[in-house]
C-alpha cells in the first residue's frame, strides 16, 4: 500500500503535531507517522507561562485550559541560598500524554492524516522526495520532517552546546499536597532537583547531575536518586508520606544542536534539531516554536515561486539564535547559584554566563535629539535578511548591529529599512519623524525612534557634516579645521 503526500512528519509530539497542523491548514497534504498510541506516557510536564501565546496562536488554548491540568499555587525554590516562595504565574503542570494528544488531535482536525501507530524505518531519498517504509506500507513525500526527538530518525552529527547531563526521574504516589499543588526546585552541591504535583495526584521528581556523579555511585541510579532527594528539606516536605512507584529512570538531558537542521527536502524539528538545558522548563514551548518556524519554511519551499535559499537560511538562523539565547540564559541562571559555585557541576554550567553590563554614559533624552540631525552608527548596516512575513519566508532589508541579538526588519508591523533610508536627508530627527508619520499609524514614528534611541542606534551628526541650510561645510573643510576627533570621521 502506498500514499503520496506533500509532507511526511515522523513523530507526533508537540513539534511534529504543530508542524503538521500548520502545513495542513496552509493547504498541503500531510501525513503524520507516530510509533506510539496516544496518549502515551512522557516526561517533561512543566510548562512555563510563555507557552500560552503559542497555544492561542495554534487554536488549542481553550482545550488545554479546560483539560484539568494542574496550576501550581506556588514554587518553593532554594537556589541562591535561603528558600524562596514565589508565585508561579500562569505556569502549568500537565499530563504530557494528554497534552500531546490535544496537539495531535488538533493536527488531525486541521486536515493532517494521522496514520495508525507504526515504526517508520529509515527514510530513503527518492528522486525529488522521500520514500518512508512503514510496515507493509510505503509513503512517498516531497518533504520529510524528523520530529523523533533525541532518537533522531535522520541521524547526522550533533554538537553539544552544554556539559553532559543526566536526568534521574521517578513517580511517587500518596501523600496529599500540604499546601495545594506546588513546584519545588533545590540546588545541591552535585546537581539540582525539580519536583511537582501532577494531574491525578502523582508527584514527579527529577535530579540533574553530571555522569561522573552516577559513576561514583556504581551506576546505581536509584541509590543516587534517593540520596539526592534525602539531602533536600524541600523534597522531604514534597514527598512526605509518598511511595516511589516503579523504577527510577535515567536518561540523557544534555543540550545539543544539529549542525545542519534543514536542507531543500527535509527539516529537523523539536529535539531532533536542538535540545536546551532543562533548567528553563521551556522544552515544550521551544518545540512548538520550531514546529511553527519549520511550517513557514516547508510552505515557502513547496510553493511554486519558492525562494529556497532564503527559507533554508531563515531556519538555520532561527535555530542558531534559539541555541545561543537558551545557552546564555541557562548559564546566567547557573551563575546565580552561590553556595556551591566552585563545585565542578556549577562551574561547568555557569562558564558561559553573559557578563553583567556596566552602566554607560547616560544618554540624552530623546526630546533633546529632535532638533538635531541624526544617523545610524558606522557599525550598523541594512542587509537583505530572510524574514517571516505571514506564512512565508521573504528577503527584506534588516538592521544589524552588535547590540542587537539578531537583525530587525520590522517594528510593530512596520518595515524599518525604508524609514532609516530617510534619515540622511532629514535636517533633524523631528523632520524625519514627520516624514515617517505620513506612512505609519499614529504614534508609531515616535515609538520607533525611542526604540532606536534606547539601544544607542541614533547618533548625532557632527555640526561640520550637516547638510541643512544652517551648515553646508564640506567634510574636507571640517577636517582641516580640527574636527577630526568627531565620531564617524575617518
Amino acid at each position: 500500500m502506498t500514499g503520496e503526500f506533500d509532507l511526511c512528519v515522523v513523530g507526533g509530539g508537540p513539534a511534529g503535531a504543530t508542524l503538521a497542523g500548520r502545513c495542513a491548514r496552509l493547504g498541503h497534504h500531510v501525513a503524520v507517522v507516530e510509533q506510539h498510541r496516544f496518549p502515551r506516557p512522557h516526561v517533561g510536564e512543566s510548562l512555563s507561562p510563555g507557552v500560552w501565546p503559542l497555544l492561542e496562536s495554534l487554536g488549542v488554548h481553550e482545550r488545554v485550559a479546560v483539560a484539568g491540568f494542574t496550576r501550581p499555587v506556588q514554587a518553593r525554590i532554594r537556589w541562591r541560598g535561603d528558600e524562596e516562595r514565589l508565585p508561579t504565574g500562569d505556569g502549568l503542570t500537565v499530563d504530557r500524554g494528554a497534552f500531546d494528544a490535544i496537539l495531535l488531535q488538533h493536527a488531525r482536525d486541521s486536515g493532517a492524516v494521522v496514520l495508525p501507530p507504526g515504526v517508520a524505518r529509515r527514510p530513503v531519498r527518492a528522486g525529488d522526495g522521500w520514500t518512508v517504509p512503514l510496515g507493509d506500507r510505503v509513503l512517498h513525500a516531497r518533504f520529510l520532517a524528523d520530529a523523533t526527538g533525541r532518537r533522531r530518525l535522520l541521524g547526522g552529527r550533533r554538537c553539544r552546546t552544554g556539559p553532559r547531563t543526566l536526568a534521574l526521574h521517578g513517580t511517587w504516589r500518596g501523600g496529599p499536597p500540604p499546601e495545594g499543588p506546588q513546584t519545588c526546585i533545590d540546588a545541591l552541591a552535585h546537581g539540582w532537583l525539580w519536583g511537582a504535583h501532577l494531574p491525578g495526584g502523582q508527584i514527579r521528581t527529577m535530579a540533574f547531575v553530571d555522569p561522573e556523579t552516577l559513576v561514583a555511585q556504581g551506576r546505581d541510579g536509584e541509590r543516587l536518586y534517593r540520596r539526592l532527594l534525602a539531602a533536600s528539606p524541600l523534597f522531604a516536605d514534597l514527598l512526605a508520606g509518598a511511595q516511589l512507584a516503579g523504577r527510577v529512570q535515567v536518561c540523557d538531558a544534555t543540550s545539543y544542536a544539529a549542525p545542519t537542521p534543514v536542507d531543500p527536502s527535509s527539516v529537523k524539528v523539536g529535539e531532533a534539531a536542538f535540545a536546551i538545558d532543562p533548567l528553563s522548563s521551556s522544552g515544550v514551548q521551544t518545540a512548538i516554536q520550531t514546529g511553527l518556524a519549520a511550517a513557514a519554511v516547508v510552505h515557502s519551499i513547496l510553493e511554486p515561486d519558492a525562494d529556497t535559499h532564503a527559507a533554508l537560511q531563515y531556519y538555520v538562523d532561527h535555530q542558531r539564535y534559539s541555541v545561543r539565547r537558551h545557552a546564555a540564559t541557562a548559564a546566567g541562571l547557573y551563575a546565580e547559584h552561590r553556595p556551591h559555585a566552585d563545585a565542578p557541576f556549577w562551574r561547568r554550567r555557569s562558564a558561559g554566563a553573559p557578563p553583567t553590563p556596566s552602566p554607560g554614559p547616560r544618554a540624552a533624552p530623546l526630546a533633546d535629539l529632535l532638533p538635531l540631525q541624526v544617523r545610524l552608527p558606522a557599525t550598523a548596516a541594512l542587509r537583505d535578511t530572510p524574514c517571516l512575513v505571514g506564512d512565508r519566508i521573504e528577503l527584506h532589508r534588516a538592521l544589524s548591529h552588535p547590540v542587537l541579538d539578531r537583525p530587525v526588519a520590522f517594528l510593530g508591523g512596520s518595515a524599518l529599512a525604508p524609514l532609516l533610508d530617510r534619515l540622511p536627508a532629514a535636517p533633524s530627527l523631528a523632520a524625519a519623524l514627520r516624514s515617517w508619520d505620513r506612512s505609519l499609524p499614529s504614534g508609531h514614528a515616535r515609538e520607533i525612534a525611542a526604540w532606536l534611541h534606547r539601544r544607542g542606534l541614533l547618533e548625532i551628526v557632527p555640526v561640520c557634516l550637516r547638510r541643512n541650510d544652517a551648515s553646508r561645510l564640506l567634510d574636507t573643510e571640517c577636517i582641516g579645521r580640527g574636527f577630526s576627533h568627531h565620531k564617524g570621521i575617518t
